[in-house]
């Protein structure tokens, strides 16, 4: 669950990699907060991500750098 703006999101599927091939990447998931209003959330990659073996540990998953509300 992620706090943004003083909601409470919830992914409704887990973060997949996204991003053009040969530049760093980023994860995307949507989410729902308690209204059932859905968002995209979007993670950087650690500078590192290249050596990062276990995706738990490529994002700062608590701190998405973009939330976008869709409806």
């Amino acid at each position: 669950m992620i706090d943004f703006e003083g909601k409470t999101l919830k992914t409704t599927q887990d973060p997949y990699i996204d991003g053009v091939s040969g530049e760093r990447p980023h994860y995307k998931a949507t989410a729902v907060d308690a209204e059932n209003n859905e968002y995209i959330l979007v993670w950087d990659v650690y500078d590192e991500y290249e050596e990062i073996t276990d995706e738990s540990e490529m994002c700062d998953w608590y701190n998405p750098i973009g939330v976008t509300l869709v409806k």
